[in-house]
């Protein structure tokens, strides 16, 4: 790892993400499960895991507990992706989920993480610093993602963001409500590219947004605010994409849902390999909506060939949304 790279990914409070799978899941009662199962969680580690799919030369990075660091080793080993996670003192939390196969649903059961005092902190940012400072270049892109860990604020963000943006990165901002707003208030410049869902964006402005036409005048507000692209997540609807000025919906075939799990992350990821490969805005976003679609269709980890993500994103329709004057 003695060279920039072209994707790093920033995980504060990754997790091991433990799926237990039930029959059905009743509050008070004992249950025998039917599996379980232990991945590597965290939005940018997912992110990380489909962009080095995508041939992306990608680092996962953040912060690890140096007692149980060896799931995510392994899956770094095993995705092709770079290690560039400091170790820290402590455990790294695990996230339960139970899978209630009756409701077709999950209850998740997410832990705080590890604990930082003033000291461990800024001996952490300043280690982090250190492990990312070769590999980033300018147009490196860096995404910061997820929630922060205790005694970690906003302020931690601000100044890795800083030190990434002084080195030529590129950033891409996943996390939401309060966290994104200060990030927004407060960076020096803009982030590129954020990818709020649509009750993020409803906290982020502070008010509902029930038509596509509410969301979009909301993107094309951040976008004025200097941010060259927002893609918002609506679910099965599809997305609203703004950029250049300008914004579209754009709607995803329909296919059959196997998992919504890591959805956002590999329409993350697409974007970005997309923007990666030189593509303008919409038409990476569009990308990054098809290897999303792909995702949902599979419970497995992973995207199916190249060719079949080609293919769903011809199917994805984009609609300029012409956006009346309020009254």
């Amino acid at each position: 790892m003695n060279a920039p790279l072209q994707l790093i990914t920033l995980t504060p409070n990754p997790a091991i993400d433990h799926t237990v799978s039930l029959d059905r899941l009743e509050p008070g009662a004992v249950h025998r499960a039917r599996a379980e199962q232990f991945e590597a969680g965290g939005k940018g580690i997912g992110v990380a895991a489909v962009a080095a799919a995508l041939g992306l030369r990608t680092a996962a990075s953040g912060w690890l507990g140096d007692q149980n660091p060896q799931l995510f080793e392994r899956a770094f080993a095993e995705r092709g992706i770079a290690d560039a996670m400091l170790r820290v003192p402590g455990r790294t939390r695990t996230n339960i989920k139970l899978a209630d196969a009756a409701r077709g649903d999950s209850t998740d059961i997410n832990l705080p993480g590890i604990a930082f005092d003033a000291d461990a902190l800024a001996e952490a940012e300043a280690g982090l610093l250190a492990r990312l400072a070769p590999l980033v270049g300018a147009g490196t892109w860096c995404t910061l993602a997820g929630s922060l860990p205790p005694g970690v604020g906003v302020d931690s963000l601000l100044r890795l963001a800083a030190a990434l943006r002084a080195r030529g990165a590129r950033l891409m901002v996943d996390t939401g409500g309060a966290v994104l707003r200060t990030l927004l208030d407060r960076l020096p410049a803009p982030p590129d590219f954020i990818k709020p869902n649509r009750a993020e964006l409803e906290e982020l402005v502070g008010r509902p947004l029930p038509a596509v036409a509410d969301v979009a005048r909301a993107a094309l507000a951040l976008q004025a605010r200097g941010i060259a692209l927002v893609v918002v997540s609506l679910g099965g609807e599809g997305a609203v994409i703004a950029s250049g000025d300008a914004c579209w919906l754009a709607t995803p075939p329909a296919v059959p849902v196997a998992t919504t799990v890591g959805a956002g992350d590999a329409l993350v990821a697409g974007t970005l390999a997309a923007l990666v490969a030189g593509h303008a805005a919409p038409e990476a976003a569009v990308f990054g909506m098809a290897c999303a679609a792909a995702r949902i269709q599979r419970i497995a980890p992973g995207l199916p060939p190249r060719e079949q993500i080609d293919a769903l994103a011809r199917r994805i329709a984009m609609h300029p949304l012409e956006l009346p004057a309020r009254s």
